[in-house]
């Protein structure tokens, strides 16, 4: 009976070192099959695919809002961090400011004078010409547009901001592109519908040429009261920068008004932020316009002429995309272009909008490349 049971225990450790075995040799065979995890930074487009899986990580993980979707429902701005400015502050800052200044240019003017007068008095010869600086080209101008949620905010308050909004975004050497430019542009899909930022953003980068679309979701300008209380006027505008697909932190401003120069003041305040934060993000990536068009063979029309600064003779990259440099905070701080797959040259202007590229040399452009002087 001894010898049985010894028997047993000896067949069932033979057993369990069997199972041990296979089970061994199976993770060693599949563990990498199971747990191996997705390829989503990979730039390389695979054949057959419109995206490559760091850009299809980049829109639906780290700028999920550029799906489709309900963009303007689906947020909650309470609990979104934004760019909030106090303009009250803002407006004794400026005051302090531009007293500054004024004393800076006093003392400017006065040292000026002092060195101009000590070296007509030394002057004892006649000083050599100058030599004669090349012209220096003119700067490629960004395209700004205005799109505001009609559906949030009243007609006429609008249109009074878009008014002014134009008038500072011109004054800074920026283009501006208009509410119903961009309305028009997108009118033959159902972004607008959907209300869908990232196809309303793509589509205007793509024509009329807009690199920044910023949103007006809230303007509230209360009616100027007659019993002299002050009442508080809020803004809220989303931004975003087409060429890297980012949407930055929406600028939300409030301001105590009292009168109707309060109200003119208080629209030109969030023009001014909104420009600055342009003139700031505008370098991040180099200018670039699309080709959204072609005309003939190896002949496109693109989306900027010489309001944009593009003249005739000018000689750009064809640049099938890049890749977005992130700050640790996730703002982005630079881009870095994919290799250059061709060059096109401007043959023609057609307005100061638009313009005609034939190919020069390599891959031909398609709407999705940059066109890079």
């Amino acid at each position: 009976m001894e010898k049985h049971r010894l028997w047993l225990q000896a067949l069932a450790v033979a057993f369990i070192l069997i199972i041990s075995q296979g089970c061994s040799g199976y993770g060693k065979r599949d563990i990498s099959k199971v747990f191996s995890p997705p390829d989503i930074t990979s730039e390389t487009k695979e054949e057959g695919r419109a995206y490559s899986n760091a850009e299809v990580r980049r829109m639906f993980i780290d700028q999920p809002w550029l799906a489709s979707g309900d963009y303007f429902l689906k947020r909650n701005p309470e609990k979104e961090g934004g760019l909030v400015w106090d303009a009250a502050a803002e407006s004794a800052f400026k005051e302090k400011a531009e007293a500054e200044a004024e004393e800076k240019e006093r003392r400017l003017a006065r040292l000026e004078e002092a060195v101009f007068k000590k070296g007509e008095d030394t002057k004892t010869r006649e000083a050599p010409a100058a030599a004669t600086l090349p012209l220096r080209k003119s700067e490629y101008r960004v395209k700004v547009g205005f799109l505001v949620d009609y559906q949030q905010v009243g007609i006429k308050e609008g249109e009074a901001f878009l008014k002014i909004a134009r008038e500072v975004i011109t004054s800074k050497g920026l283009l501006y592109v208009d509410h119903h430019k961009i309305k028009e542009a997108v009118s033959k899909t159902d972004c607008l519908e959907k209300r869908d930022l990232g196809c309303v953003s793509h589509i205007s980068k793509i024509y009329p040429g807009v690199r920044f679309l910023n949103v007006v979701e809230i303007l509230s300008l209360p009616a100027t009261p007659t019993t002299g209380q002050k009442q508080k006027a809020k803004a809220r505008i989303s931004i975003v920068d087409s060429g890297l697909s980012y949407r930055y932190p929406s600028l939300e401003v409030e301001m105590p008004i009292q009168t109707e120069s309060d109200r003119q003041e208080f629209m030109n305040i969030v023009a001014q932020k909104l420009t600055d934060i342009v003139l700031e993000k505008k370098n991040i990536m180099p200018w670039f316009c699309h080709a959204f068009s072609q005309e003939g063979q190896n002949r496109w029309f693109v989306n900027a002429g010489p309001a944009s600064g593009l003249q005739e003779g000018d000689v750009l990259k064809v640049v099938p995309g890049g890749k977005v440099v992130s700050a640790p905070s996730g703002i982005p701080a630079g881009w870095v272009p994919a290799e250059t797959k061709g060059t096109v040259k401007v043959e023609r202007i057609v307005n100061e909008e638009l313009a005609i590229v034939g190919l020069v040399s390599g891959g031909t452009p398609s709407l999705e490349d940059y066109l890079i002087p």
